[in-house]
């Protein structure tokens, strides 16, 4: 007869053992509460491994150095980009950009063309014939800019009003001289020439023309007006006060042919106000002077 099998134990009866076991081992070394452990078995029976004690939520070392090396860098991108970009943008605006030119000092009024004139070792007749020439052929609406330079280029020194006058080889009175500042503009408008003269003294300006009068003609007439007009001025013609745009105006007028009734002005000139002079040969350029400084004043 057969001896009964051994039966084997029941499974359940084993786990429950087990579980007794490692609860009473835990309780014993490690002191965790009831509730740990059974959290703990829970979780090692869903996984089928084990758990470590380690939180995973808590980052390691090696990560918070991998998130501030991935801070950094993003920093540093963004900062080359707008850096790129902002470079990128300044050269654009300088290619595009319109030139700039070279604005002399001495243009009082915007011309519509521009003539450098090399007075270098060049004498009274020389420098009336090179304006001259210059001022030829313009429209009567057109107005030119001569510049007077020392030497050859359009980067060379300009003459001042002193040395201007002493070309001329004036007898302008000194007070009169030093009453100008140094730049000054000459110019055509049309066939009729000006000068413009920025004043450092209205004073011994006002009086140093009414002063010059007497030989203003002889001086600096050429410079506006063929010789041979000039030559019908006698003794009996002087300046005379004159009114144009409501500015005082003071006029030298010659008769047209020797013994002729008919006058026409050779020189004028008026103070546009306390810190200009302006001198031509020409009432119509006189008016239209004044009321392109008017224009030109008020839109800056």
């Amino acid at each position: 007869m057969e001896e009964p099998k051994p039966v084997a134990p029941n499974s359940f009866l084993k786990q429950i053992r087990t579980f007794q076991g490692d609860v009473a081992s835990a309780l014993e070394h490690q002191r965790e509460s009831l509730y740990s452990i059974q959290e703990t078995e829970r979780l090692k029976r869903a996984s089928g491994g084990t758990i470590t004690d380690t939180d995973s939520s808590i980052p390691s070392n090696d990560k918070r150095k991998e998130f501030f090396l991935l801070l950094v860098g993003s920093f540093l991108l963004i900062c080359v980009g707008l850096a790129g970009a902002w470079l990128a943008y300044n050269e654009f605006l300088r290619k595009t950009a319109p030139p700039v030119l070279a604005i002399p000092g001495n243009r009082f009024i915007t011309p519509q063309s521009v003539a450098d004139i090399d007075l270098t070792g060049a004498s009274r007749e020389t420098a009336f014939s090179l304006i001259a020439r210059e001022s030829a052929d313009l429209a009567q609406t057109d107005l030119k800019h001569l510049i007077l330079r020392k030497s050859v280029g359009t980067e060379t020194p300009l003459i001042t009003a002193s040395e201007f006058f002493g070309l001329l080889q004036s007898s302008a009175p000194s007070s009169l001289v030093r009453s100008f500042e140094p730049l000054f503009m000459l110019g055509s408008l049309g066939q009729g020439r000006f000068l413009i003269f920025k004043l450092a003294s209205f004073e011994n300006a006002f009086a140093g023309q009414l002063a010059w009068e007497k030989s203003m003609a002889e001086d600096i007439g050429p410079l506006f007006t063929n010789v041979a007009l000039l030559k019908n001025i006698g003794p009996e013609y002087t300046f005379k006060d004159i009114v144009s745009k409501n500015k005082d105006a003071r006029a030298l007028f010659a008769p047209i042919s020797p013994g002729s009734a008919t006058t026409t002005p050779v020189l004028l000139y008026s103070f546009f106000n306390s810190k200009m002079l302006i001198i031509t040969n020409s009432i119509e350029t006189l008016k239209t002077l004044m009321d392109r400084l008017t224009q030109e004043s008020l839109s800056r």
